[in-house]
C-alpha cells in the first residue's frame, strides 16, 4: 500500500536551531552528504571566533567548511554572517547555508558568488522534514543553488573578461599619452575598456576610429549613421569615397582595406598593423606607433573628400 508523505513543521523537530537543529546536524552531517554530493567530516558545533560563534566548522578533501544555519525565510542578515565567517575562517573552501524557505534575491546572491569568487564554492540548502502516518520523522535537503559546470563556466567567462577590460583600459591610457604628442585627434576623449577609442569627423555618422583586438590593430574610417533608413545611406556614403579611392590612397601613402559590410549597417575602410594587439604589452609600443601614423594619414586623407559629401548630400546635414 502507497500512502501519503506528510510534511512536518521544522519547530515540531527542533524546537531552536542553536540548541536543537545545529548539534542535531553534527551528529548526521552524513545526511546532509547525501542528499548534497558532499564529504565533510569532522564537524564542529558553534565555534568561537574573535567576536562571534560559526554554527558549524568541517573539513572536507578541499579544505575548510563552514555552515550558517537558519530557521523560516533566508534573509540578509544571515548572508552577511555567512561571509563574515567565510572571511575569517582560514582555508574555507565551502560556505553552507542552510534555511527553511529561500528567498529569490537569495538565491540569485549565492549564484553571483559562485560565479564571481575564485577561492570558494557556495551552497544555499533547504530543510525539510517528512513523516509517513506515525513513522520517524525524516530530513530531506535539496540544493537551492551551488557551484555547477554553467557557474564555473560563467565565473571563468567574467574573469577572462575583467582581465581583458583591464588590458584594454591600460592599452588605452598609454595610446592617449602618446598620441597626444603627435595629434589632437583623441586628445579629448577618455580610455575606456572596449576595443576602439573614436572622434568625429566633423560629418555626422562617419568617425576617425583606432580599434585593437587580441592580435592585431586598426585605424579606420568607420560609416554608421543609426538607424537612419536602415543603413541605405551609410552605403552611399561608402560608394562616394570608394569612388575616391584611387586619389585617398596616394594621398595616405599605401592601399586600404575597403568593407562595404553588405550584411551590416555599417562600413569602414581600415588600415591594419600586424605589430600586435592588446594581448602581448611588450608590443605596444610598436602597434601604438602604428596606429598613430595611420589615423593622422587617414585623417588627412578622408577630411577633404568627407567635406565634398557634407556639400553634395545636403540631406545629410544634422537639422
Amino acid at each position: 500500500m502507497v500512502t501519503k508523505l506528510n510534511k512536518v513543521k521544522i519547530r515540531d523537530i527542533w524546537k531552536s536551531e542553536d540548541k536543537d537543529f545545529t548539534p542535531w546536524l553534527v551528529e548526521n552531517i552524513n545526511l546532509l552528504n547525501e542528499d548534497i554530493g558532499l564529504n565533510i567530516q569532522d564537524p564542529k558545533r558553534e565555534s568561537r571566533l574573535l567576536n562571534f560563534i560559526v554554527d558549524i566548522v568541517a573539513e572536507d578533501e578541499e579544505g575548510k567548511v563552514i555552515i550558517e544555519n537558519q530557521f523560516h525565510n533566508s534573509n540578509h542578515d544571515h548572508l552577511g554572517k555567512l561571509l563574515t565567517y567565510l572571511s575569517n575562517v582560514e582555508g574555507t573552501k565551502k560556505a553552507i547555508w542552510i534555511v527553511e524557505q529561500a528567498k529569490t534575491e537569495h538565491k540569485n546572491a549565492i549564484e553571483w558568488l559562485n560565479q564571481n569568487v575564485q577561492t570558494c564554492t557556495f551552497y544555499l540548502v533547504k530543510i525539510q522534514v517528512f513523516k509517513i502516518e506515525n513513522s520517524p520523522p525524516g530530513a530531506k535537503f535539496d540544493l537551492i543553488s551551488g557551484p555547477s559546470e554553467s557557474t564555473r563556466a560563467m565565473g571563468k567567462i567574467k574573469q577572462e573578461d575583467s582581465e581583458r577590460f583591464r588590458l584594454r583600459h591600460r592599452f588605452w591610457t598609454l595610446f592617449s599619452e602618446r598620441s597626444k604628442k603627435h595629434t589632437k585627434l583623441f586628445s579629448n576623449i577618455s580610455p575606456g575598456k572596449y576595443s576602439w577609442l573614436g572622434t568625429s569627423s566633423g560629418m555626422r555618422g562617419i568617425n576617425y576610429n583606432v580599434a585593437v583586438g587580441k592580435a592585431r590593430a586598426q585605424a579606420e574610417v568607420y560609416i554608421d549613421r543609426g538607424k537612419d533608413d536602415n543603413g541605405v545611406l551609410n552605403k552611399k556614403i561608402f560608394h562616394e569615397l570608394y569612388k575616391n579611392k584611387s586619389k585617398i590612397e596616394k594621398d595616405f601613402g599605401e592601399e586600404l582595406i575597403w568593407e562595404e559590410l553588405p550584411d551590416s549597417r555599417a562600413s569602414r575602410i581600415c588600415k591594419r598593423t600586424m605589430a600586435g594587439g592588446w594581448e602581448d604589452e611588450e608590443k605596444w609600443g610598436n602597434v601604438h606607433s602604428d596606429l598613430i601614423n595611420y589615423a593622422i594619414k587617414i585623417e588627412k586623407s578622408f577630411r577633404p573628400h568627407i567635406k565634398n559629401i557634407e556639400k553634395k548630400f545636403t540631406m545629410f546635414r544634422v537639422k
